[in-house]
């Protein structure tokens, strides 16, 4: 493909020395400087056309291919790919591909195997001289109409060695414009594509990147040198993911002593890994971490010699690594001055892709232009973590309603639930509402409408979809804006409860914002959805007097046709199968049945060991039964729901009953207060009129919340209650996607995810039947070959193991929150018969009984094979007053101590009430001891080393 050009070609060859001598000033600080127009202009179309798809999905490998290979084609041959003009990729890049790919196969084959297929070689064959006629196409017509252009094809065509006078064939100038044409795109649309993951996984560097960017009105040549974060920014991305990873060299010296005890002899072959040497240790402090900081200030001209390597190495570095630059430097810039960036799936965590180089796999972003307020994106209903930004839309013409933006940051969907429920009620008080994500919004809050901030804490941190909005915020930017917060959390977690929503509230009042409204507290232990309600009305009753009573919608409408046509439900994609769905510990007189699930994941996702699952599931048939027979209605009755506002629910199409409730809605959520009265109202009996009334007061807390008493249990209690079905609906909150810690290490089976967990099916406290939990019953009636709608999310950042596998690390967990330290010990085990040294590595874990040890034979397995060291205490079988696994780790203080102060890495998966708070009290102790100071001192160290070495993953 590539002949003797100079990525190929031997460097004691003639055309190598030749093309060399002739081609490197074509890329000279001049002759790159004059390309600035022509890079440009291929950048501006890319702005253009994500301009024109702002909000919908953009793949980041495909469109980053576009531009550098239409970069590369116009300034070095004058040629335009239009590849932006284009549905799908010009044929040069398809034909490239497919041969590199043959390419790497054929290496794999006998040579018998490539002679027989005759069709993959006419195929391959067909791609080769494809690339070539189209460099030849080129060369003709540059020949035959000549220019002036100081470009790489008038050097190659014109340009002589100055020594001999020879001149490079047109054979060989084919080989250096395929040459160029596949190294010169292939390396820079890598390197841009990880730069884009890097900054949006580092909210903070990309808050920075842009603050950067925002300092100049345009970005000129002039401009670039400038840069210096977002050129630190691509120098820290190239040392994580070198694009063209390896190199190879050759001794020309024999009998070397390398450390290690290597020897290397004359003409040896030697492969520089990449990935490796740029995560040396001994160079880089928190190798694994992405700090563009460690550029800055001489940092990047301090490193030792040969430490950074991504343009490979002395006369064969890469020629082109001064364009490549340019053109970097120039697309990040422009792209962060123009666009707020975000995932489409904020759980997505980088998978590669390799040919000659590597790139991004499935990496998917969505972008908003910052210079208008105004968003419209498409809502993906079947992962609500891969909603962006929706705007509503209803049948009614809004064009007279005042604009309201409502943002929500969620990971469980919760908050973002909220923020579709008060865009749908919007327009009933004069406002027209966009929902979207709070990293959609960074600079681009507008002082032109009322801002609703709708957030949760993720242990204490902002989530996923919030990131970039805080590090935004901690910029100090000023904000004349109208806003509103409601935040979202769970008293259990009291050191970190309502943290993120109580700090965005003060930043935004601190930065010159006018707060609307005090800030609303969700506590999802109490009346989670009542409190939303009542705030929700406090607040459209301060905002509707800012508008005229003329601009609303008067009613909001859901009505219900009962039909006969069959549903036509959309299909959705991302689904797992399961695998095994095994009984661990049967249900008994003191705990529920356990269960083990084996799920291979949905097609292109991978997973990190500690990460979660994150499944859609159905409510039980026995509930979803109980609903039908309230409302008089069979399975197979078909509904089709009209609605006059935006609604979750599948809207003018045909859909059964049966899969409404099943599918779409919590059942059993606690009925709240303000719904309490509204049952009350409608009860024809006086007496159960007065009864409801009297739950929704004093004793709602004990009566209500305790007992879980959803609105099917009162409608059932009370009778005389003349609920709708419609009415019945609208109270119903949209059903939530439901986390799993994955009990499993990819070194295992990187494609198949474990989950352990208990299933709850326990007599309901309000007296009615049983109570089920919607997702673990879901799981347990799964069958072998299922399918499952699952999607793998990250969990915290430093819920991983190590990766410097000598750390040592000290697991805690009761009952199933040992699931993730299965996966956790499964890892270390792998890592272990591979060879590799690691720490000590240490479980504490309790249970009821000696019987109730989860994978106690697996367990059992990695302490021989010397994984790990278990210590186990069963509170039903105490002895020596030792009952939980705080009261082991007390006793062990001074091996704690000993493990604290060799840098160990401390992880808890449990109950947050019993086991996390008993666990960090424990801990509070042995920190005072080790530094001889008071509780709040330690307290105080233990939220210090919380930030990477004392993780938790508790569950209320």
């Amino acid at each position: 493909m590539a002949g003797d050009g100079l990525f190929t070609a031997r460097t004691s060859e003639l055309n190598w020395k030749l093309a060399h001598k002739i081609l490197m000033p074509a890329f000279g600080p001049q002759a790159i400087r004059d390309m600035f127009p022509a890079m440009m202009d291929i950048l501006s179309q890319l702005i253009l056309r994500w301009e024109r798809f702002a909000g919908e999905e953009i793949d980041v490998c495909d469109n980053l291919t576009r531009l550098t290979l239409d970069t590369i084609a116009l300034c070095s041959f004058n040629y335009r790919f239009n590849s932006f003009y284009q549905k799908t990729m010009h044929r040069f890049v398809d034909a490239m591909v497919n041969v590199l790919v043959e390419s790497g196969r054929r290496t794999g084959r006998f040579s018998l195997q490539n002679t027989l297929m005759v069709s993959t070689a006419r195929r391959y064959n067909d791609d080769i001289a494809y690339m070539h006629n189209l460099c030849d196409e080129i060369v003709k017509e540059r020949r035959k109409h000549p220019n002036d252009i100081n470009d790489l094809l008038n050097r190659m065509i014109n340009g002589k060695d100055s020594e001999t006078g020879y001149q490079l064939s047109d054979e060989n100038i084919r080989y250096q414009m395929v040459t160029f044409l596949v190294a010169g795109h292939e390396t820079t649309s890598g390197l841009l594509s990880f730069t884009m993951y890097y900054l949006l996984k580092n909210p903070h560097a990309l808050q920075k990147a842009q603050a950067e960017v925002d300092q100049y009105n345009e970005i000129t040549v002039d401009t670039l040198s400038k840069l210096k974060y977002i050129d630190a920014v691509l120098k820290e991305t190239l040392r994580l993911q070198p694009t063209a990873p390896i190199f190879v060299l050759e001794s020309i010296e024999d009998d070397i002593n390398l450390p290690g005890g290597y020897e290397v002899h004359k003409s040896d072959i030697i492969i520089v890994l990449l990935s490796q040497l740029h995560r040396d240790p001994k160079v880089w402090d928190r190798p694994e971490e992405f700090l563009p900081e460690r550029m800055l200030n001489g940092g990047f001209e301090n490193l030792p010699s040969n430490s950074w390597k991504p343009f490979g190495n002395g006369q064969r570095g890469c020629i082109g690594r001064p364009f490549a630059w340019q053109e970097s430097l120039l697309a990040i810039a422009l792209i962060l001055k123009h666009f707020n960036i975000d995932f489409v799936d904020s759980s997505y965590d980088l998978r590669i892709k390799q040919t000659l180089t590597i790139k991004p796999e499935g990496f998917k972003i969505r972008v908003q232009p910052r210079r208008r307020a105004e968003f419209s994106l498409h809502t993906n209903m079947k992962q609500s973590e891969k909603i962006s930004e929706k705007q509503t839309k209803q049948q009614t013409d809004r064009n007279h309603l005042r604009p309201m933006s409502i943002l929500f940051g969620s990971n469980s969907g919760s908050c973002e639930s909220f923020a579709e429920t008060l865009a749908s009620e919007a327009p009933l008080y004069g406002y027209n509402a966009t929902v979207a994500t709070l990293d959609s919004a960074v600079r681009s809050l507008s002082n032109d409408r009322p801002i609703i901030i709708i957030t949760a804490s993720y242990e204490g941190k902002p989530c996923e979809n919030a990131k970039q909005f805080v590090a935004y915020l901690e910029s100090k930017p000023k904000l004349e804006i109208n806003y509103a917060v409601f935040g979202a959390g769970h008293h259990d977690w009291v050191n970190t409860y309502q943290k993120i929503p109580i700090y965005i509230d003060q930043m935004i009042e601190n930065a010159g914002g006018t707060r609307i409204i005090e800030r609303g507290i969700g506590d999802s232990a109490g009346d989670f959805y009542g409190a939303f309600e009542v705030w929700k009305e406090n607040l459209f009753r301060i905002l509707r007097k800012d508008t005229n009573d003329q601009n609303v919608i008067s009613e909001e409408k859901l009505s219900i046709e009962i039909v006969n046509t069959k549903r036509n439900l959309g299909q959705i994609t991302d689904f797992g199968i399961i695998l095994q769905n095994k009984i661990l510990i049967e249900a008994n007189d003191i705990g529920p049945t356990v269960r083990h699930v084996e799920i291979k994941l949905p097609k292109g996702q991978t997973y990190r060991t500690g990460d979660y699952l994150a499944i859609l599931p159905t409510n039980p048939i026995e509930i979803v039964y109980r609903v039908l027979k309230r409302f008089n209605l069979s399975a197979d009755t078909h509904i089709k729901i009209l609605s006059s506002t935006d609604t979750f629910f599948p809207t003018n199409y045909p859909v059964s009953a049966f899969d409404i409730l099943s599918g779409y809605v919590e059942l059993a959520q606690p009925i709240s207060k303000k719904q309490i009265e509204t049952l009350a109202k409608l009860c024809k009996n006086e007496k159960e009129q007065m009864n409801l009334r009297n739950l929704g007061g004093d004793v709602y807390e004990n009566e209500i919340l305790t007992k879980r008493i959803s609105i099917l249990d009162i409608l059932e209690l009370y009778p005389s209650c003349e609920l709708l079905f419609s009415q019945y609906l609208r109270m119903l909150p949209s059903l939530r996607i439901r986390q799993y810690s994955i009990s499993s290490s990819p070194l295992w089976n990187s494609e198949v995810v474990t989950l352990t967990f208990d299933i709850l099916n326990t007599p309901a406290l309000s007296g009615i039947g049983q109570y089920y939990g919607v997702a673990s019953n879901y799981l347990s009636n799964l069958k072998e070959g299922n399918q499952i709608s699952c999607t793998v999310r990250a969990s915290n950042v430093t819920f991983h193991p190590p990766e410097d596998t000598k750390i040592p690390i000290v697991m805690i967990a009761a009952g199933t929150g040992i699931a993730p330290f299965r996966g956790f010990i499964q890892e270390r085990a792998a890592q272990l018969v591979c060879g590799r040294e690691i720490g000590p590595t240490i479980l504490y874990y309790g249970c009821r009984l000696e019987e109730d040890f989860l994978y106690a034979n697996e367990f059992d397995r990695w302490s021989k094979l010397g994984a790990v060291q278990i210590k186990t205490v069963f509170s039903r079988q105490g002895i020596n007053g030792k009952k939980y696994v705080q009261d082991l780790i007390w006793e062990d203080r001074d091996e704690m101590a000993k493990l604290y102060c060799n840098g160990a890495r401390f992880y808890t998966c449990g109950s947050a009430q019993k086991l996390g708070a008993s666990v960090k009290t424990c801990f509070i102790k042995i920190i005072a001891e080790i530094k001889q100071c008071n509780e709040e001192e330690a307290v105080k160290i233990l939220e210090e080393i919380s930030v990477n070495r004392f993780s938790v993953d508790v569950f209320a």
